[in-house]
């Protein structure tokens, strides 16, 4: 089988990291990879030559209207972003003219050049969807949510959604998409045990934006500082220091004399090192799609405190039903963060902690993604 991916984004994200697995599983079964990726800065294009794919640079890009927070630029960057996806989708139907693809698999949505090209050329197109895009990031689709449910609803378009959620929200079929859980691990990779010496630090794993909710755990953890003096808080993610959301973090990190005891780290490497000796975990974000970084904490034996929604909650959700015991801490608001992070520090999290390591592993493996991905295809092009 030959499949065309379409990336949105050439930075190395959770939805890059979820494609890539993809893509090693997919060419360690023997089927060719071709892979259209955005003229954008980042390390991708150079990952997937270096595994063996070709990759063909194109113009598309998402179909969003830019954010008005530059209003002199607004209107420039709209119709970069029309020209752009115009430039894409005759980039997208060369390389389907070229190399005649089984299937056509785009990364995230609302990204909708191949969709379009596909759906005139009647190609196979399978859509995955990772986001919320308007409740998690406040995107707005172009040209409106309408005609974006229309594409992802039309006949020779397939949905693979990462949870129930993402599915619920954009409407999807049931009997025709699917519900495929992310990929966040190599089932080699599993750590045999886990690491029971903690060091005194709360961590918050992501990117310094908005969506994901850096300044409401700040709050939250004013209040836990006055109990718990001596437990920092490490922030490990990318952030643009001219950012507005940067700086209001930082300001409130300096009127309130915090600068000793909250760490900003950027972007890591050893993540996965420093969730093991955390404390815990706390995922702030609203509207998190799926949430790789809190599996991933599961997986390396560090207690999660999530906010009771979307992606976050859908995992805590799995693991009650798998293993019959809550596997994190949930809160609502801010308020009842910081009552949840006070009591992963006073109860005993032992049981929690190997409860969520057996549900990740259970479910989250990228083999078992793999799996469905592939067994979707053949279903959609009837292949043995």
């Amino acid at each position: 089988m030959r499949i065309l991916y379409v990336s949105s984004a050439n930075v190395i994200g959770g939805g890059s990291i979820a494609l890539l697995n993809i893509i090693r599983g997919v060419t360690a079964e023997g089927h060719e990879v071709i892979v259209a990726a955005t003229r954008d800065e980042g390390a991708l294009p150079e990952i997937l030559e270096n595994m063996g794919c070709k990759v063909i640079i194109c113009s598309h890009r998402l179909s969003v209207y830019p954010t008005k927070k530059n209003v002199a630029g607004y209107l420039p960057r709209l119709i970069k972003t029309i020209w752009d996806n115009h430039v894409g989708r005759k980039e997208i139907r060369s390389i389907i003219e070229q190399y005649h693809p089984d299937i056509v698999h785009t990364n995230v949505g609302p990204l909708d050049a191949a969709a379009d090209v596909c759906r005139e050329m009647n190609i196979n197109h399978v859509w995955h969807l990772r986001e919320y895009q308007d409740l998690d990031f406040g995107m707005t689709f172009l040209p409106c949510k309408d005609s974006f449910l229309r594409k992802i609803h039309a006949k020779g378009n397939y949905n693979i959604c990462i949870t129930k959620g993402v599915f619920e929200h954009h409407k999807c079929r049931k009997g025709i998409d699917r519900v495929i859980y992310d990929g966040v691990f190599n089932e080699a990779d599993i750590p045999s045990s886990i690491h029971q010496e903690k060091d005194d630090y709360i961590l918050f794993a992501g990117r310094i934006e908005e969506a994901k909710g850096l300044y409401d755990l700040l709050l939250a953890y004013l209040g836990f500082h006055k109990e718990f003096p001596c437990t920092k808080l490490k922030v490990a993610g990318r952030y643009n220091a001219q950012s507005k959301y940067y700086r209001k973090c930082v300001d409130f990190i300096k009127s309130n004399s915090l600068e000793g005891d909250v760490e900003i780290l950027g972007e890591r490497k050893d993540v996965y090192e420093l969730m093991s000796r955390a404390r815990m975990l706390v995922v702030p974000s609203r509207f998190e799609g799926f949430g790789f970084i809190t599996a991933e904490a599961m997986l390396n034996g560090c207690p999660v405190v999530g906010r009771n929604t979307a992606g976050t909650k859908e995992q805590f959700d799995k693991g009650v039903e798998y293993t019959g015991t809550e596997i994190g801490f949930r809160f609502n608001n801010n308020e009842e963060m910081l009552t949840a992070m006070k009591q992963a520090m006073q109860v005993s999290t032992d049981k929690m902690v190997l409860n969520a390591k057996k549900t990740v592993v259970s479910h989250y493996t990228t083999e078992e993604n793999v799996r469905q991905i592939i067994d979707f295809y053949k279903e959609i092009t009837k292949q043995g």
